[in-house]
């Protein structure tokens, strides 16, 4: 059974915010529109648009600069001047235009005080009492003469934007990344996914889960898998060459019987509740946590680990699993682990996606949203089983992971969420 609220907020991949600067003019994109039914004749190579050379689009920047125009689409076919430019004015900039380029121009909705103002309202994010919570972009579109805003935010916050300027906005859907990365987290640690590890070149290296919150007293901790580091280990940030870099926390409480250790930070925030998302190491992608949920049988979930990535559509198979790996110490006991499944596409096997890779260990698994914007935390990753077969040709491998509610409950914590 979920923990979402019945009133769902999404949450921000990032806040990042691009403006367009006005008083350089405006690149968008642009069609051009073909001759009226019925009325096209066979095209030859003298019909066909071309976009313009170099030295084209140097004179119609300069055009563009020199008569204040809000616009010029990247396909060079449309150059839109500002709301109230005289017919005159309009004629000769016509002139003016480079032969060969078929820019046509146009008249905009807007004069630029009036496109200054949208956009920033747009970026200032107060036409929504959660706007604040999502990423935001926005640029001039000569196409349509409108103000694309490119945002992570549900139709549930973007609506009011659209009620406030009718015709004047599109609302697009995107994914805005910052480039700091896994391998580069500092504090307040974004908690979920980054790559860690202790001092030394052959440390041995795991991934950070999520942020969890102590009932009693408030404190705020990381999780990993148990099976990482023992108690009062120092772990750091750690790299893609193998360096290692900022402090992360101390293991200070650890549970063999699920799998599971908490590092205790130095601040009085040291973690906050986003993960990286990335499926690429150079990736910035980041989710907000946002609750958390059960794990229940065929539900597919995403696993980001530091080694693997980010990979999802995994589906889960057993919901009350044990295990305890070599040596006895670390465990799962009492059925709190569940398994789940290489992923794909090839139903009903879902069997040929990724798998979880050494050093994954501790990662978040999760389900999100339609807009994959905010995740629910299921479960840490604790690491592989492999079976079918014997005595043992071990082909099939299954992911392990600790449920949720044995974590929460164990340790009495509550995971950090926004």
């Amino acid at each position: 059974m979920r923990t979402r609220n019945s009133l769902i907020r999404l949450a921000l991949t990032t806040t990042a915010a691009g403006v367009l600067a006005l008083g350089a003019p405006a690149v968008a994109l642009a069609a051009v529109t073909g001759p009226a039914s019925g009325s096209q004749s066979p095209a030859t190579s003298a019909d066909v648009s071309t976009e313009p050379s170099q030295s084209q689009w140097k004179q119609l920047d300069h055009i563009a600069t020199t008569h204040s125009a809000l616009g010029v689409a990247d396909s060079g076919t449309v150059l839109r001047l500002a709301a109230g430019t005289t017919a005159a004015e309009k004629t000769k900039v016509q002139e003016l235009l480079p032969t060969g380029t078929r820019t046509t121009v146009r008249t905009s909705q807007f004069s630029k005080d009036a496109l200054s103002r949208i956009q920033k309202t747009v970026t200032a994010r107060a036409w929504n009492s959660d706007a604040d919570k999502y990423g935001v972009a926005t640029s001039y579109d000569a196409t349509t003469d409108k103000v694309s805003v490119y945002t992570d935010a549900p139709a549930s916050v973007t609506n009011s934007l659209r009620s406030a300027y009718p015709g004047a906005v599109d609302v697009r859907q995107a994914r805005l990344e910052p480039q700091q990365s896994r391998f580069a987290d500092a504090q307040p640690f974004w908690a979920g996914s980054a790559l860690i590890g202790t001092e030394g070149t052959s440390a041995y290296k795991c991934t950070a889960g999520f942020a969890v919150k102590q009932r009693s007293t408030g404190h705020l901790y990381l999780t990993t898998a148990g099976h990482c580091y023992s108690n009062l280990t120092h772990v750091y940030s750690r790299g893609q060459n193998d360096g290692f870099g900022n402090w992360v926390g101390q293991v200070t409480r650890r549970n063999q019987n699920i799998d599971t250790e908490l590092m205790s930070g130095n601040t009085a925030k040291p973690y906050d509740s986003f993960m990286f998302t990335g499926g690429v190491a150079g990736s910035g992608a980041t989710m907000f946590v946002h609750g958390t949920e059960l794990p229940d049988i065929g539900t597919k979930v995403c696993v980001s680990g530091s080694v693997s990535f980010n990979h999802c559509g995994h589906p889960i198979s057993d919901t009350s699993y044990s295990v305890c790996y070599s040596g006895g110490i670390n465990c799962i006991k009492g059925g709190k682990g569940f398994l789940y499944d290489r992923g794909g596409t090839n139903w009903p096997n879902y069997d040929n996606g990724e798998i979880t890779q050494g050093g994954d260990s501790g990662a978040p698994i999760y389900t999100t949203d339609d807009t994959e914007s905010g995740a629910w935390i299921v479960g840490g990753h604790s690491g592989l089983i492999w079976k079918a077969g014997g005595p043992c040709h071990c082909s099939t491998p299954h992911m392990v992971g600790v449920n949720i509610a044995a974590i929460t409950q164990d340790l009495g914590v509550d995971v950090l969420t926004r």
